[in-house]
């Protein structure tokens, strides 16, 4: 059976310090890129399909 390295006590800890893991997308380097490709989508519905958190919506 093949191990999830989140069940290892010190990556998990070193990995929620970092900054997306606090911030959120805020705390993504490419977020700002992103944002300035996407259109207005202000009054939409939209659904996020990816895996995550769904910080797209």
């Amino acid at each position: 059976m093949a191990q999830n390295v989140y069940d290892n006590q010190d990556f998990f800890e070193a990995y929620a310090q970092l900054s997306r893991s606090v911030n959120g997308l805020n705390g993504a380097p490419e977020w700002p890129s992103i944002v300035k490709m996407l259109p207005e989508m202000e009054g939409l519905n939209i659904v996020d399909l990816g895996c995550g958190y769904g910080w797209f919506c």
